[in-house]
């Protein structure tokens, strides 16, 4: 699996357009996953305003090159504020940026991919409305691209919330009844167990999946979307039972099964068979257990 933070320049004079490149591409989120399983939880974490202070307004309207170096090694240091950033930009970025993601739009050749991504059936009927008046523009298409960015960012973070909460949560405010199965379990992502009990223990949440067999189409699309959430959670975690290499053996392990789980529920959305799609997500989700009770042994 390529990893894009191995892309990462050495040059500094080459960073800030690097990471332009990055902020107005679909695979940001993957970026932020790989960065936080190397740097971990930051002791001391800055806020956006923390990084840009009064270089905000230049570097919306000018881009990453009003960024002194040590901001842009901040922002790598805290990735999840590259999330933050890329809505930043999306709704206050200059033209500058606006180029950039219709440029970044411009080079894939499944346009179409995008505006299937948006699932929603208000999306839906607004995107058949424009579709039928036009083709989507370049500024229009790189911007349906954010929305679905910011959709997966979105996901991502509440998932790690309601995590982070059943785990103790906000002093002064009384726990929410625990739900979720997975790894979107209260407790499945316990942080004192010895490596190979951790890894196990996730093997065993996701044996979960096999708890309900939907037939529907909508409810198996549903049950697809719950585990893929639980992907970005185990992504996003620290895992703080593991050394640094089993750490990365993890991420990438999960952003492959995620990748996976991806193309079933389009296989889905572009009428697959329910019983067809559910075999095939079988199969993957046996063989990530696999792979967790191999590398679980590996370790005893």
């Amino acid at each position: 699996m390529k990893l894009v933070a191995l892309e990462i320049p050495d040059d500094p004079a080459l960073l800030p357009g690097w990471l332009e490149g990055q902020l107005v591409n679909t695979d940001l989120a993957a970026l932020v996953a790989e960065l936080e399983a190397v740097h971990g939880e930051q002791p001391d974490p800055l806020s956006l305003t923390d990084v840009l202070r009064d270089r905000r307004d230049a570097v919306l309207s000018r881009g990453l090159a009003a960024l002194p170096a040590e901001g842009l090694k901040r922002l790598l240091r805290n990735p999840r504020l590259l999330l933050e950033l890329q809505e930043l930009i999306l709704t206050e970025g200059g033209p500058c940026w606006l180029d950039g993601a219709a440029e970044a739009a411009s080079k894939q050749d499944d346009l179409e991919r995008v505006w299937n991504r948006l699932s929603d059936p208000l999306q839906q009927t607004s995107r058949a409305a424009v579709l039928a008046v036009a083709p989507p523009s370049r500024r229009v298409v790189a911007l349906a691209r954010w929305i679905v960015t910011f959709a997966a960012a979105a996901a991502i973070v509440l998932g790690v919330f309601l995590v982070e909460r059943r785990r103790g949560g906000d002093q002064g405010v009384t726990a929410v009844e625990a739900s979720g199965w997975g790894w979107n379990r209260p407790g499945a992502l316990a942080e004192d167990l010895p490596p190979g009990v951790y890894l196990d223990r996730l093997a065993d949440a996701a044996g979960e999946w096999f708890k309900k067999r939907p037939d529907d189409p909508i409810a198996l699309a549903r049950r697809i979307g719950e585990f893929r959430q639980g992907c970005s959670v185990l992504i996003l975690s620290p895992h703080k039972p593991l050394a640094g290499q089993d750490r990365t053996w993890l991420v990438e392990k999960c952003c492959a099964w995620a990748a996976k789980l991806d193309a079933h529920l389009a296989a889905l959305e572009g009428g697959a068979s329910a019983a067809k799609v559910r075999d095939d997500a079988d199969a993957t989700i046996n063989k990530l257990i696999a792979a967790l009770r191999d590398r679980a042994k590996s370790l005893a």
